[in-house]
């Protein structure tokens, strides 16, 4: 069909040109098409190939845009597995230099490199006197021509010109401090951000020398220095004029002080002294408080929770302790957050009815003393009565002075109550200050946490307008929420001990030999072998009952354990050592030597020397079970054993439950006594509080290395009789930095024994034997019914008064 008006030419020319035009155009979408993809794969690989110089430098890409507004830090993704925590999001902006000596450098400066140095954001060396290094990579720079001679004038100026010469253009910020103070890097952090570091600036807490020193120190009224001790810190610029005069200033000393000296040059050559801010005395704090400062007694305290440097810190162990003790601060404080952005959750979630959120039940709700209901009285949890003393129906001595560890309780909660009342006190110009507790109560929900109601008394004071200073009384109504479980898999293998000596070596040689390489054999912790050590003397009818629990708990189960028996001859029974040693032979003949040994002794019998004979028959590397012969335990005893020890880190002492008397519990009728024989005796299974209680203040049952044992030095055998040696073990332990694994094993029952306090004990082994004797006698709520139901007792002092008043 032909185009009207168009000659046929015309319309093959047309219709060719727009075939022409459509390939065209074709081709051309096409080419944009291929560049938009290689774009779009360029864009996706941005930060994942260093295409451009800087963007395979860490810090310069790969962050993820967002919309909408900032996440906050908490929110934050994790860190990666393979970057260090201590170097995330740290940029150039502090350099710290500590001054020590070549004596403190594996201590002091090892102990600060591995707390506090690692969250100051920039960089941390240590200064000392010329061939100063660690053994342990502190990084230390060795100053030439320098010694640790007292006082260390050339050591600090020397330090200073360090830091102008290599990282003046790096930092925008410098602080010189001593090797004994302790530096909360992001409190530092937060400082300093809201100083200009482009000015001049020299700050630290401002001093003008001793009340002995006045005149002295060639100091005008108007002159100060920087104290050196908690740090001075030094803009960029305030370095740059003063670091080149420095052998001028070393030149020129008028005094011994190098922080006076060091304030005089900055003062001559930068044209500005150190603040006179008042504040500087919170910020950079030094402990007046205490003489050996350390911050041991003060560390709680108001003005130490908000300083940004703590100084002095002499003792190297509480650098651990304040580094450990502002860490736990932090995670209490993620966690508070953590509660409050649930419950806010849960309330949006209600409000909107909508059940996409599934809250966390035990960090959801919210804030109630009625979030456990008992379902009868014998649930409901009783109050405890705090003022001087506690009051409580938990204790044998129902009123007793407080323990260290509800004091701490209680200190944490009134510095917590403080900082969140004065959060915003600057802006409504009071503060609140706290005095004392007046009186309070607390409780344990097992399910949710500790309960308190406190009623304080606090100073209200009011600064902006009418000043008024005031004390007020408030009640407090608090509830700690225990953190949800977390569950931890423990794979239940532990490699084993390297050997020495020419056997471990032969070993080592076969083992390559055999193909099976360098790797340490493991060993499985759920059956590892266990040597149970008893001393013995006398007691044949009570030996006989711990035999039939032990044939029956790892004998006929066929348990991988030795039972090593330290048999004393007794005088006062010379029956019993030849009854006890037929028992071990036949029980020898029956199951092998192998798993039953018996060490003969003549010595007088003392527990310490007799575990320490026990024990010597053992491997180096055995595990250890101390044991007396009045414990009863069970299989799943052994297990705990095993998997609550560590070789090398860590000791199992057991909270073993010790059994009342059965003369006063065992009633007709009594659910805790088995009457079927001549005697009544407690149920050994029966771990409730009126058959015994728990023996809190027991340290003689205990499981560890033999190796441990040697480690720390073993008993003191030179405490003999009851008593004493075990606290002494345990003690040794904790002065070791081993970890104490203390718990209540259901499976280890004492059972009920009379205890003979015997004349030659001394005083405390006396009041130690005394005290456990009266604690084993019965329940406070047994005698206390018995007394209740005993008119005559009850009516004892009535009766005392009305016969005084007759005669």
């Amino acid at each position: 069909m032909h185009h009207k008006g168009q000659p046929n030419g015309v319309l093959r020319h047309n219709l060719a040109w727009k075939k022409h035009h459509s390939l065209k155009s074709s081709a051309y979408l096409f080419f944009v098409g291929l560049m938009g993809f290689f774009v779009g794969v360029f864009l996706v690989n941005w930060c994942k190939v260093s295409v451009i110089s800087h963007c395979g430098l860490k810090g310069m890409c790969c962050k993820e845009i967002r919309l909408g507004p900032e996440p906050s830090p908490e929110m934050d993704a994790p860190e990666s597995e393979t970057e260090p925590s201590s170097l995330k999001d740290k940029d150039d902006f502090i350099f710290v230099g500590i001054m020590t000596a070549k004596k403190f450098i594996d201590n002091r400066g090892l102990a600060s490199h591995r707390t506090w140095a690692s969250n100051i954001n920039g960089k941390v060396m240590f200064f000392s006197s010329e061939g100063s290094s660690s053994s342990y990579d502190v990084p230390v720079v060795a100053l030439p021509d320098v010694d640790d001679h007292y006082p260390p004038q050339k050591k600090s100026f020397m330090m200073i010109k360090y830091m102008h010469d290599h990282f003046l253009d790096k930092y925008e910020w410098f602080m010189r401090a001593d090797d004994d103070v302790f530096i909360k890097g992001d409190k530092l952090d937060e400082f300093l951000r809201g100083i200009n570091s482009s000015q001049a600036r020299f700050i630290g807490q401002a001093g003008i020398g001793k009340a002995d020193e006045l005149g002295k120190l060639s100091l005008t009224a108007h002159e100060n220095f920087c104290m050196g001790g908690p740090g001075m810190i030094f803009s960029r610029e305030t370095l740059r004029r003063m670091a080149p005069h420095i052998s001028y200033c070393l030149q020129n000393l008028y005094t011994s002080h190098e922080d006076v000296e060091i304030g005089r040059c900055v003062r001559k050559f930068a044209g500005i002294q150190c603040t006179w801010a008042y504040e500087m005395q919170q910020i950079l704090y030094q402990n007046y408080k205490e003489d050996k400062g350390s911050f041991k007694n003060t560390l709680k305290n108001k003005e130490v929770q908000k300083a940004v440097s703590l100084h002095p810190v002499k003792d190297p162990d509480y650098q651990y302790h304040i580094y450990n003790y502002l860490r736990s601060v932090r995670v209490m404080q993620q966690h508070q957050r953590e509660v409050q952005l649930h419950r806010d959750l849960a309330a949006m979630t209600e409000f909107l009815e909508d059940g996409w959120f599934l809250p966390e039940p035990s960090l959801s709700q919210k804030p109630s003393l009625i979030k456990f209901r008992p379902l009868n009285g014998k649930e409901v949890i009783p109050w405890e009565y705090l003022a001087r003393s506690i009051f409580s129906p938990f204790n044998n001595n129902p009123r007793r002075g407080i323990d260290e560890s509800v004091k701490g309780a209680l200190d944490e909660l009134v510095n917590q109550i403080i900082m969140k009342v004065n959060k915003n006190a600057h802006l409504r110009g009071r503060t609140i200050d706290f005095k004392e507790i007046r009186y309070g109560y607390q409780r344990l929900d097992p399910m949710h946490g500790p309960d308190y109601i406190l009623d304080l008394l606090l100073t209200y004071k009011k600064y902006r307008g009418k000043k008024v200073s005031m004390n007020v009384r408030r009640h407090a109504y608090l509830q700690r929420t225990f953190l949800p479980l977390e569950m931890k898999e423990d794979p239940g293998v532990v490699p084993t001990k390297e050997g020495f000596g020419v056997g471990a070596k032969v070993k080592s040689w076969l083992h390559k030999f055999s193909g099976q390489g360098d790797s340490p054999q493991l060993i499985n912790k759920r059956n590892e072998h266990i040597d149970i050590i008893m001393p013995l003397m006398g007691r044949y009818k009570i030996f006989q009952r711990f035999m039939n629990n032990f044939v029956n708990v790892c004998l006929l189960p066929q348990e991988n354990v030795k039972l090593v028996v330290v048999l004393y001859h007794a005088k006062d029974d010379p029956d019993a050592f030849k009854h006890s040693l037929d028992l071990i032979y036949y029980h020898q003949d029956k199951y092998g030597k192998d798993f039953i040994e018996v060490v003969q002794t003549n010595s007088e019998f003392s527990r310490g020397p007799g575990l320490q004979l026990g024990a010597e028959r053992c491997h180096e590397d055995s595990l250890l079970f101390f044991v007396d012969v009045d414990i009863i335990f069970s299989s799943a005893s052994l297990d705990r054993i095993r998997l609550n020890t560590r070789r090398g880190s860590q000791v199992y002492f057991p909270i073993v439950f010790s059994q009342y008397d059965p003369q006063p519990v065992c009633a007709p009728g009594s659910p805790h006594c088995d009457c079927r024989h001549t005697e009544c005796v407690l149920k050994p299974e029966d771990v409730s509080e009126d058959a015994g209680y728990w023996r809190l203040f027991g340290f003689g049952i205990a499981a560890l290395y033999r190796s441990d044992y040697h480690a720390v030095g073993g008993f003191d055998l030179s405490i003999r009789g009851w008593g004493k040696e075990d606290v002494d073990l345990y003690t040794k332990f904790i002065e070791h930095y081993y970890i104490i694994f203390r718990a209540a094993d259901p499976g280890m029952t004492h059972i009920f024994h009379a205890i003979q306090c015997s004349d030659n004990l001394v005083e405390a082994q006396m009041v130690m034997c005394i005290n456990s004797r009266a604690q084993s006698y019965a329940s406070t709520s047994l005698l206390s019914n018995q007394i209740y139901n005993n008119h005559e007792i009850l009516r004892r002092m009535e009766m005392h008064h009305i016969n005084h008043r007759l005669k």
